[in-house]
């Protein structure tokens, strides 16, 4: 068995080593970049990633239909990143560089682009939803020096927006529980679209409906949950398993 080399153990991995192979896992996983890449490729390349997005917003048609009509203004509130806007190629970008998924320079610099692709089944619903009375609401944890060129990005797209229905972060608090109040003031929410539970209130009867996002989220924080190393079977050094005798 190989030791762990003491600038890994020195980071608090205590595990010991199987080869070399075993060894590139490790360090894949202390490498921010390397980390995207299977999320990235499943997002931009899988079929299960376009099937799941497209059956959230299969529901979330389905649902709007069901609640219909509505006696006063209508209204369906969809985050925006990972939800209606695809940002993989920003992640393929910075897994090239050796870099995570960060909300710093780089992503200023990226929203600045306009060029976030729409996630698939998201226009189609968000123009069903329209021509069905019902005003697409967009809470997002952009900021204001984002909200132009997010704009931008969604006209582009052909996604219906105005100033009034592009709700970003105004403030260092990413909760976005007292605009979700804001818009219940004005329009009966028929459902909620996003892609983290913060998208989502903690209660009330107004369905919610998830898009998946393998590429970040909160679970990057949590604790890695391993399954026991098996016990390798205990031989004397001597032994020559092939010919089935033992030195002694």
């Amino acid at each position: 068995m190989r030791a762990v080399p003491s600038d890994i153990a020195a980071k608090g991995m205590t595990f010991t080593l199987c080869g070399m192979r075993s060894l590139a896992l490790i360090l894949a996983l202390c490498d921010p970049g390397e980390a995207l890449l299977n999320s990235t490729l499943w997002v931009q390349r899988a079929a299960e990633y376009r099937a799941s997005a497209l059956q959230s917003y299969a529901i979330a048609r389905q649902t709007l239909d069901a609640a219909l009509p509505s006696s006063q203004p209508a209204a369906v509130v969809l985050d925006l990143d990972e939800t209606a806007l695809d940002n993989s190629r920003f992640a393929a970008r910075q897994l090239v560089q050796g870099k995570t998924f960060t909300f710093g320079d780089d992503w200023t610099a990226w929203v600045n682009e306009s060029a976030s692709a729409a996630v698939p089944g998201a226009l189609e619903f968000i123009s069903y939803a329209q021509s069905r009375g019902v005003t697409p609401v967009y809470i997002t944890n952009r900021t204001t020096i984002h909200k132009a060129p997010t704009l931008v990005n969604l006209q582009q797209l052909g996604m219906p927006v105005s100033e009034e229905t592009l709700i970003v972060r105004d403030d260092a608090s990413t909760d976005k529980t007292a605009r979700r109040n804001a818009v219940a003031a004005r329009y009966r929410i028929l459902l909620y679209l996003g892609d983290a539970m913060g998208d989502f209130p903690a209660d009330g009867d107004v369905p919610k409906i998830v898009v998946p996002n393998p590429m970040y989220g909160s679970w990057e924080k949590a604790e890695l949950r391993p399954a026991a190393l098996p016990l390798l079977p205990s031989r004397s050094p001597c032994d020559d398993s092939r010919s089935g005798k033992t030195s002694r």
